[in-house]
Parts: C-alpha cells; sequence; structure tokens
C-alpha cells in the first residue's frame, strides 16, 4: 500500500505572508526536484454562507471542510484531477483542473482551514507565520482594495470587528502548536525548505 501523501500546514492570521512563503515553498522544493502543491484553504469558503454574528467570515464554520477534507484526501491518495477555487470578489465556487504528476507533498495554507486536521494526524508538519498587526493591516487594505473590490472603510471596519476577534479565538492558539515560528517569510524560506526536504527524505 502507498503511503498518503505527507502534508505541510502554513497557518497565521490574515494577510501575514502565508500564501508568499507557501509560493516560495513550492519554488524552493521544485528547485530540489520535489513536487509540491498549495491548497488553498481560502478557496473551500461556502458561497451561501450566512456571516457569523460575532466573527463574519473569520471562523472555521465559513469552510466548506466535508469539501476540503475530501480534496485533500485525494490529492495524498494521487486521485484528485480537479480542485475547488472561490472567487472573493463575487464569493462563488468554481473548477479548475489539475495536470501533470501527482505532488510528493501538499502545503495547506490558510487561516481558517488547518485546525480540524491538526488532531487527526494529517499535518506532519506545522508552519506558524507571525507578522505584526499594523503591516498586516495596511496589506489587507491594498489586497482587499484592488482584489476582492472592497472599500478601505469596508476592510478597516471587518478587521477591527471580525478579523482581530476571529484570530484571537482560532488561529493564535495554532502558534503554541506549530513545529515552526515564521517572523520573516522571505528569509526563513531556505530553513524551512530543508526541513520539508529532510522530512521527505526520512519517509
Amino acid at each position: 500500500m502507498v503511503a498518503a501523501v505527507p502534508v505541510v500546514g502554513i497557518c497565521g492570521p490574515s494577510a501575514a505572508g502565508k500564501s508568499m512563503l507557501a509560493a516560495a515553498l513550492c519554488r524552493g522544493l521544485q528547485e530540489r526536484r520535489h513536487r509540491s502543491l498549495v491548497l488553498a484553504c481560502d478557496n473551500y469558503y461556502r458561497p451561501d454562507w450566512d456571516p457569523h454574528g460575532r466573527f463574519g467570515f473569520d471562523t472555521v464554520d465559513a469552510i466548506d471542510l466535508p469539501c476540503l477534507r475530501q480534496e485533500l484526501a485525494a490529492l495524498r491518495a494521487g486521485t484528485c484531477q480537479s480542485l475547488r477555487t472561490y472567487d472573493m470578489a463575487t464569493r462563488r465556487a468554481g473548477r479548475t483542473p489539475l495536470s501533470g504528476e501527482p505532488p510528493e507533498l501538499v502545503l495547506l495554507e490558510g487561516a481558517y482551514g488547518p485546525q480540524p486536521f491538526l488532531s487527526d494526524g494529517t499535518i506532519a508538519l506545522l508552519v506558524y507565520v507571525q507578522t505584526p498587526l499594523a503591516l498586516r493591516i495596511v496589506r489587507r487594505l491594498r489586497r482587499d482594495q484592488q482584489q476582492r473590490q472592497r472599500s478601505a472603510r469596508y476592510v478597516l471596519r471587518q478587521t477591527l470587528l471580525q478579523t482581530i476577534p476571529g484570530e484571537h479565538h482560532f488561529i493564535r492558539p495554532l502558534r503554541d502548536r506549530a513545529d515552526l515560528v515564521v517572523h520573516d517569510p522571505q528569509q526563513s524560506v531556505a530553513d524551512v525548505t530543508e526541513q520539508i526536504v529532510r522530512m521527505l527524505g526520512a519517509r
């Protein structure tokens, strides 16, 4: 029986640099001749989600966990043919096909989504990205206005009233469970890549 593909979790608060780190790790692993794939939890938001009274969209419950579990299991088994997508501007879900050889490693990246996989042994290595709040707010303003067609007023209100409370409740506890805490994703890529390569070599 072929062993399931290992999973590395990339977690941390909104706009901390998780996506940037995951993409850089993919490139670094490719240079080391390892096939990896980023599975972004943001693509598994529920299109029909009614925002939570306290957290809005900043809660694990906003993620379609059955779909995420199913597709992660298919990726780990090498049988996945396509992945879910989610448009943050229109809040509509879609699909994108996969091609090429199955990955040797899955990078599960997201603020909400990795939490349920910590207790079942799915995640072999958990990386937490820590970034100062002021920098994250600047990044959120730029990203959400440019890519998600949100107003600055909306972004700031959501950040203060929903995102920060959601982070305290769902995300900060992950820091204590992380194998690695990264404070500068760009400077840490080489070290994290090396640790992943060692993990793959030990399988």
